[in-house]
């Protein structure tokens, strides 16, 4: 039991205006479930953003458990969007593969509201390769914030979750196998890599990122499903591959997505940044995959932003619920106005094909304007579906 969650739900249960004629986690299930709702769900991944929301700074939050789960049920209560989202930062995804002594070496937290950068924990592939082969990842687990603040924040939540009757959902956030190959690395490296190495040892990186990958499951089915969670986000990566690399190597992700999904009954893919129509027709073809966080056209293309959405949401069609706008380049330095017209613009592209989500193809940043965010908000409550 956690006091922080406790003091939440006093607070708040039985004492919330209701928001439509739906609940929060019916409305999102709902688009998810591709059935009707009566008004388009709003879920922006706000992560870094809610914190300085809420009055604190990363430093303040880095270590505190209880400040970050404060933070994202007090931007919740004060916004009442469809979702909570968890905070996660990088920290929780490489700090298992590195022991505690090497962690500040490879950790930048700048400012207040900057986000945590860091540097590869690996410089050739040979490297990369042998910290899977070794397993690395579980012997330094124990105490990496993956444990010490990763997995006691989602459980707070969680628990906020059940102990509010599941009126609003909490969304999780795993990374996918190519997310990890690049991340541990970085995408500039990897990317190189696929030229100048063989292919069969590119495979052989990503068949051990992907074993990785499935062996966390059996942590997110006892410790995230088991307690409630049902809506699960698979942060991508390969956002910069051609189609000969997806035909190569995508089916890692795949792969991972698909098993995901017998877990948590509304899985979603992130695929942020330009995005090869290819690749979001792999995504759409993914069995269990209930929902597509996409973002800008690929390179080239030449297609305005209504134009892109109602091509995507004709690909989606029957198959998966689009989830867009604005762009988080928009929500952090257009105005609100601005903010307004690409929702409209997305919500009319795209209801004719498919359901939809406010939901930017990534993250909000953390200097994005209030005003900017509760207008993508406000926006979607003024479109009641008939």
């Amino acid at each position: 039991m956690s006091k922080i969650v406790d003091q939440w739900v006093e607070r708040l249960k039985g004492k919330l205006p209701p928001v439509g004629e739906m609940t929060h986690w019916e409305r999102l299930a709902a688009a998810m479930d591709l059935k009707k709702t009566d008004m388009v769900p709003v879920a922006p991944e706000l992560d870094y953003w809610q914190i300085t929301y809420a009055g604190y700074s990363h430093k303040e939050i880095y270590n505190d458990v209880d400040k970050t789960t404060d933070a994202c049920i007090k931007t919740w209560a004060d916004l009442r969007c469809d979702a909570i989202w968890m905070y996660i930062d990088i920290s929780h995804q490489i700090e298992n593969f590195i022991p505690a002594e090497k962690r500040p070496e490879h950790f930048i937290l700048r400012g207040d509201k900057d986000y945590l950068l860091f540097k590869p924990i690996a410089h050739t592939l040979d490297e990369a390769i042998a910290l899977y082969e070794t397993k690395a990842y579980e012997r330094y687990i124990n105490d990496s914030r993956a444990v010490t603040h990763y997995t006691p924040h989602m459980l707070q939540l969680l628990e906020f979750q059940e102990k509010m009757d599941r009126q609003v959902p909490v969304i999780l956030g795993m990374a996918t196998p190519t997310n990890y190959a690049e991340t541990v690395v970085e995408v500039q490296n990897f990317l190189r890599w696929m030229v100048v190495e063989p292919e069969d040892k590119m495979r052989h990186y990503l068949n051990l990122c992907l074993q990785e990958r499935l062996a966390s499951l059996e942590f997110y089915r006892e410790y995230a499903a088991k307690n409630g969670c049902q809506f699960m986000c698979l942060f991508g990566g390969a956002r910069t591959w051609g189609p000969k690399h997806l035909d190569k190597f995508a089916d890692v992700d795949r792969i991972f997505a698909e098993k995901v999904a017998e877990i948590f009954p509304y899985t979603f893919w992130h695929h942020c940044g330009h995005n090869l129509p290819k690749a979001l027709d792999m995504i759409s073809a993914t069995r269990g995959v209930k929902g597509v966080q996409y973002d800008m056209p690929y390179y080239g293309q030449t297609v305005t932003w209504p134009e892109w959405f109602e091509e995507v949401a004709r690909k989606f069609h029957g198959k998966q619920c689009a989830m867009n706008a604005p762009t988080t380049q928009l929500a952090c330095h257009g105005t609100s106005q601005q903010v307004s017209e690409m929702v409209d613009q997305f919500i009319d592209a795209t209801l004719p094909h498919t359901t939809a989500c406010i939901m930017p193809g990534c993250e909000i940043d953390s200097f994005t304007p209030v005003e900017n965010v509760k207008a993508m908000i406000d926006t979607a409550r003024a479109r009641r579906i008939k």
